[in-house]
């Protein structure tokens, strides 16, 4: 490892999707990011490998898609000990490997803290009671911690009541809201974040490695739903009011007993837009605390997303169960360090993935020319392929959500789909060997229907095999009842 090896920071903004992102940039929202942005390479055709957060953190991590590291609902939503992480081969070249997650998916019984040095996440107190959770709710992890590991596969009485008096607490919002605000008040406390620990956690991990590089890996969950209303800005009773007569209860949209109303959707974008405000002012921070430290200008920074978020568009709330542009399309945004001398700006020819982030990390610091998905390329490369195919997949729901849905509504939401995107063109194939073709229109982003004889079927062969190999794997039945333990 050379001495001037670049430090790493990798940060996620869960649920944040492309299209209102970059609009939310342009238009002023997100001031430190479009102050930025001339340090940044930035990829407008980035899509996420799957549609929730579990499979899509772990190819981030791994570089390899869904069917190949088999972390997703149909193979059990568990990061196995293969393939090798991102943190691990960097661990293994000298580098501090920390994870700093509001997501408490990213936690050791999912697997996603291998290779981790040090790991904190957060959990459902500081979701929904922001207030309250001043602290990370696993106080560390050093290494790997076969007690800890236990611990959280096998949750305890106590902690299974937690969870379930969030989840009822989860299903009136703006009581939560009410209670950070006026909380946030007695305490001095105000604004709450989700994760307010991260910036304070990473700074002291910057001055751990005072004497090698590191590896740091954020995620920030403020544009997970459910959004309440109080994200670090004031709002009049009449708004306040209206907010509260809003449903957020992600549960009925699954089980189809609710349509999104009107209000529902103003509500949703305007929250998650201000969201997306507060996750630009924590960069900021993030960025500030690195520049403190004279860490900065040798820091790759990446910033994106593990998948996107949709509000009515197909009729669909939130993510996880369909493919629509809003869902996998995510903001892709590359600092190199000061160093390399690769061009900064938009790119937007080819398809990336997160799956090339991990090459991209490999590359940039010498640990090693090969990285995950064969198919995966460095984002800094100036001549990535323009004639690639990325992939995006959703995998249906848990086992024991599937029971209690009723037939029909499960027939319609448990199914398992692959898109490719290649060149002009995109795809879905779903379990049932239905394909749908779609080609983008003139501006980049609408879809119209592909006719056959303009649709290159050949860049999509693949995908009935990686179909295949994903529903040949038997769902352990303890992993769904961990995912529904946990409040998905």
């Amino acid at each position: 490892m050379s001495s001037d090896s670049p430090d790493v920071l990798l940060v996620v903004m869960d649920c944040v999707r492309a299209d209102l992102f970059a609009q939310h940039v342009a238009s002023g929202g997100m001031p430190f990011l479009a102050s930025a942005e001339p340090e940044f390479v930035r990829f407008s055709r980035a899509v996420a490998p799957a549609s929730w957060t579990i499979p899509s953190h772990a190819s981030l991590f791994t570089g390899r898609y869904p069917w190949d590291h088999g972390a997703h609902y149909k193979g059990g939503a568990t990061l196995g000990p293969d393939p090798m992480t991102l943190a691990e081969a960097l661990r293994s070249k000298g580098y501090y490997t920390a994870s700093f997650s509001a997501n408490g998916y990213v936690q050791p019984a999912t697997g996603l803290t291998r290779g981790f040095d040090r790991a904190l996440w957060g959990g459902d107190r500081e979701f929904f009671l922001r207030v309250l959770a001043r602290d990370p709710s696993c106080p560390s992890l050093n290494g790997a911690d076969a007690a800890v590991h236990a611990r959280l596969d096998a949750p305890s009485r106590a902690s299974a009541f937690r969870v379930g008096a969030m989840r009822a607490l989860s299903r009136f919002t703006p009581v939560c809201d009410a209670l950070n605000r006026v909380g946030g008040k007695i305490v001095h406390a105000s604004p709450a974040y989700v994760g307010a620990w991260i910036e304070r956690e990473l700074d002291a991990g910057v001055r751990a490695s005072a004497d090698r590089p590191f590896f740091f890996f954020v995620n920030l969950l403020e544009a997970h739903e459910p959004y309440l209303a109080d994200a670090g800005r004031p709002i009049g009773l009449r708004d306040w009011l209206s907010y509260a007569r809003t449903s957020q209860v992600s549960e009925k949209w699954t089980r189809g007993d609710r349509a999104p109303t009107p209000d529902d959707l103003a509500w949703a974008r305007r929250d998650y837009l201000a969201s997306m405000s507060v996750i630009d002012g924590r960069i900021r921070v993030l960025a500030e605390h690195l520049k403190a430290r004279g860490r900065w200008e040798n820091t790759l920074l990446v910033v994106t997303s593990d998948h996107g978020q949709a509000f009515g568009e197909g009729g669909h709330m939130y993510h996880r169960l369909h493919l629509d542009e809003g869902i996998t399309r995510i903001p892709l945004w590359v600092k190199p360090p000061q160093s390399d001398p690769s061009p900064r700006g938009a790119r937007e020819g080819p398809w990336v993935s997160l799956v090339d982030v991990g090459a991209t990390v490999v590359a940039a610091t010498g640990s090693g020319t090969a990285f995950g998905d064969p198919s995966s390329r460095s984002l800094l490369s100036t001549d990535l392929p323009s004639d690639r195919t990325v992939y995006s997949l959703t995998d249906g729901v848990s086992r024991t959500e599937a029971s209690i849905l009723p037939a029909v509504r499960r027939e319609q939401i448990d199914r398992v789909q692959i898109a490719g995107y290649r060149g002009p063109f995109k795809t879905i194939v779903d379990q049932s060997g239905v394909e749908y073709r779609f080609r983008f229109g003139a501006s980049g982003a609408e879809l119209i229907g592909a006719q056959d004889r303009e649709f290159d079927a050949a860049g999509f062969g693949e995908i009935a095999p990686k179909l295949r190999s994903v529903l040949s794997l038997p769902e352990p039945t303890s992993v769904s009842q961990r995912i529904a333990g946990w409040g998905y």
